[in-house]
């Protein structure tokens, strides 16, 4: 039974072509506003000061103001994606329920290590009636309700082992655990993939049933799957050697991939090397590209997705700049348009409508170039 009825509210004849790299007329575009978490989410922000953060300083009431705000802004927009919501992507949540301190600033949080020693670490494996496990399926529960169905409820984002590791232990300390406590370590990325498995299945067994499949994802992340997805990303990997992410991060990355139906997997400039594992990896589906203008290796990442996009639907994401128009073209250009997301996140939504109409545009260029030819 359908119980999302109309909440894509668009065709989606173009999702299940990027979903199975079949033929497509265009690449699917998707606009994304906001980046910063007070852009977003300013309502829920006002409740949580700058410090330390609990999970009693996440109001429900004001995070379902903030996405009807901007599920009315998406629908306004109204490009090949509507509005996903999730719980509250911005929160470090699986760092939280390992044991991390969480703070905040006005520009993001974060979590701050828990773990000064492994020796004297409790080991103890956090449950669901952890508090921050608990306001995760409560904002999710929330969400269910408030939306009735009118725009799509996914997964918060969880980051990774590698990610969840270097929070617990502080980044510098995380490649040398594992040349020096190589047990320990792995011990512990094994704990945390056990811990991520159960509070992704216990998100999406809130998520609604729909025959239309599933929107999935938050900000830029929102693609279209036949299952309900989770996203799995190791930020950390660019602390690492690719010999060390092989050896520790990309079995369990696989294990975990391998208890969802559907995996995307949202990968960084800094760590092109690991492309063509994860390209290669049956438990991923999706892979995402960062593109980061202000230290990106361009023709590495460009090549990058072209080996991504030789094997599984790409998602190529970046922010909106004065580089974006050249960038669009070389896209457009270069990559063929099945199995193609092209995903831009703006600062309002006039931006998003100017790169809507301007995409639209080198769309029927293109297609009349086509024509004449």
């Amino acid at each position: 039974m359908d119980t999302c009825s109309g909440m894509f509210g668009r065709d989606l004849k173009l999702h299940r072509a990027f979903w199975m790299r079949r033929p497509a007329e265009r690449p699917l575009l998707g606009c994304n506003l906001g980046f910063y978490v007070r852009e977003r989410y300013p309502a829920t922000m006002s409740n949580i000061a700058d410090g330390a953060v609990s999970p009693d300083d996440i109001c429900v009431d004001l995070f379902l103001d903030d996405c009807e705000r901007l599920y009315e802004s998406h629908r306004e927009l109204d490009d090949d994606y509507p509005f996903v919501a999730s719980p509250f992507i911005y929160v470090p949540w699986m760092e939280a329920i390992m044991g991390c301190p969480v703070h905040a600033s006005p520009s993001s949080l974060w979590a701050e290590p828990c773990v000064s020693d492994w020796s004297s670490w409790h080991w103890q494996r956090p449950t669901l009636d952890n508090p921050w496990a608990e306001k995760l399926l409560e904002l999710m529960r929330a969400l269910v309700e408030h939306t009735s169905g009118r725009y799509p409820v996914s997964a918060t984002m969880m980051r990774g082992p590698a990610d969840i590791l270097a929070a617990m232990r502080g980044a510098p300390l995380l490649p040398l655990d594992l040349l020096d406590s190589p047990d320990t370590a792995a011990e512990a990325a094994a704990l945390c993939a056990e811990v991520w498995v159960e509070v992704g299945k216990a998100q999406l067994e809130l998520a609604p049933a729909s025959d239309q499949g599933y929107m999935d994802g938050d900000r830029g992340f929102r693609i279209w799957s036949p299952e309900k997805m989770v996203w799995l990303q190791e930020d950390a990997m660019s602390l690492l050697s690719p010999e060390l992410y092989k050896e520790f991060f990309l079995p369990i990355d696989r294990r975990i991939a391998s208890e969802f139906s559907a995996v995307a997997f949202h990968l960084h400039g800094s760590a092109l090397w690991a492309i063509e594992d994860l390209a290669a990896a049956p438990e991923i589906d999706v892979i995402e590209l960062n593109f980061e203008a202000a230290n990106a290796d361009v023709e590495g990442a460009f090549a990058g997705c072209k080996t991504i996009q030789s094997s599984k639907p790409l998602v190529m994401w970046r922010l909106y700049d004065d580089g974006f128009w050249p960038w669009l073209d070389r896209v457009l250009a270069e990559f063929p348009p099945q199995g193609l997301s092209i995903q831009v996140t703006v600062n309002d939504l006039e931006v998003g409508k100017s790169v809507k109409a301007g995409y639209l545009k080198r769309i029927e260029r293109l297609e009349q170039v086509k024509g004449r030819g």
